[in-house]
């Protein structure tokens, strides 16, 4: 395990190590339950919570459909070109330490393409709508930074019109998005030398750019996002993948995407652990932003223009939708209401909360605390936004209210 740290940032460490403490105690007394009790026949029953962790198998399918409903109902429905920036070799080793620049990946891409955008008329200003997500691993679970840009094949120009867009060279792209990646690199690590060079090799290496891939075009917003978005809060393995585990090695089997056929890898527990605990996101990392029409400063003012020129306003994303309860999921997947008593069919009341006991750690310095993530947005203007209110989905009884 001390070799284990070693090979990971202190970020990504602390995050897996509270990951994997919340895993152990899912679903169990200890992680804390909330006890329901039938008013009509005394009937008792324990809900115990879930640790919500992202490396859970379950919690991590519930994570990412909960993510996918809310993102989609800020978006605007239309059809999506998806595009795949890639980051070359060389620069790896530089954001697997510093994971704070990984938003640079994403800011990068964006401007890429709203440049490309602007290319496209000269008259008008184009402003679509991005939403950018960036990858970590590959099929294989090593360390390969790429980003995933959903862009609409259509724009909104400054005068009032809506002008459909299908064209996305793919040449154009790879030269402009090398050099705002390295230039915004080489903004974030002045002091850096070791970067500094290697940047400057790289426009040397590349003279007709980086790797840029056109992919699917899709028709809805849902599927684009089940594609990009999935990987965001679900594990970075499923488990039907890993073919044997015998305690000491593991093997699973992934695509290969030179040959797009199924290979095989296996290689011991440790290391196996290692390649998952590798892409786990630092605490409070931000892995999802938007850009253009969907930039959350000022995605109402534009969407407002956007109603105005559209054929069909209902299409038009709004606020943010109201997630299902995990009652309301249960009731849509298996019929069956978990308040109520198995025994009479009264609905049950909270008699009391048992909460999992806090765990603190030493006391950090401030030289050990976490760096700011740095913050580059487009040049838009901003309004405010809002935060939705939530509910609990199920009532309280008066000793439940008092302990909370």
């Amino acid at each position: 395990m001390a070799a284990l740290v070693a090979r990971l940032p202190l970020c990504v460490w602390e995050a897996a190590r509270d990951a994997l403490e919340r895993m152990r105690v899912c679903r169990t007394a200890e992680g804390g339950f909330v006890r329901l009790r039938c008013d009509t026949c005394g009937h008792l029953k324990t809900l115990p919570f879930s640790c919500k962790s992202r490396l859970g198998p379950s919690c991590g399918w519930l994570h990412a459909q909960r993510f996918v409903e809310s993102v989609q109902a800020r978006l605007i429905k239309c059809r999506y070109r998806h595009l795949v920036f890639s980051v070359p070799r060389e620069l790896r080793p530089v954001f697997f330490w510093h994971r704070e620049l990984l938003p640079l990946v994403c800011h990068a891409a964006a401007a890429a393409t709203l440049e490309c955008f602007q290319g496209l008329c000269r008259q008008h200003r184009l402003l679509p709508g991005m939403v950018a997500t960036c990858h970590t691993f590959g099929r294989n679970l090593h360390f390969h930074v790429h980003a995933h840009l959903l862009v609409t094949e259509g724009a909104l120009q400054l005068g009032g019109v809506w002008q459909p867009v299908h064209f996305f060279p793919a040449r154009e792209y790879r030269k402009r998005w090398q050099y705002y990646l390295l230039t915004k690199l080489r903004k974030a690590l002045p002091a850096d030398q070791a970067a500094q060079r290697t940047i400057g090799r790289l426009f040397r290496k590349y003279p007709t750019g980086f790797i840029v891939n056109v992919e699917t075009s899709y028709r809805s917003v849902r599927l684009a996002l089940n594609y990009c978005c999935r990987y965001l809060s679900r594990p970075p393995i499923g488990e039907r993948r890993i073919i044997h585990c015998d305690g000491r090695h593991v093997t699973f089997q992934y695509k290969d995407y030179k040959t797009g056929r199924q290979e095989q890898e296996r290689c011991g527990a440790e290391r196996f652990v290692g390649l998952l605990l590798q892409h786990v996101l630092p605490r409070y990392a931000r892995n999802i932003h938007y850009y253009g029409l969907h930039r959350t400063q000022v995605r109402r003012h534009w969407f407002d223009q956007a109603r105005r020129a559209s054929q069909y306003p209902q299409n038009i994303g709004g606020e943010a939708a109201r997630s299902l309860s995990w009652r309301e999921r249960i009731l849509l997947a298996f019929k069956i209401d978990p308040l109520l008593c198995p025994n009479c069919g009264t609905p049950m009341v909270v008699q009391d909360i048992h909460w999992p006991p806090r765990r603190r750690g030493p006391p950090r310095s401030r030289s050990s605390r976490r760096e700011r993530l740095l913050q580059l947005t487009l040049p838009l203007p901003s309004t405010a936004t809002e935060v939705a209110p939530c509910r609990l989905p199920f009532a309280r009884s008066a000793s439940a209210r008092r302990a909370v």
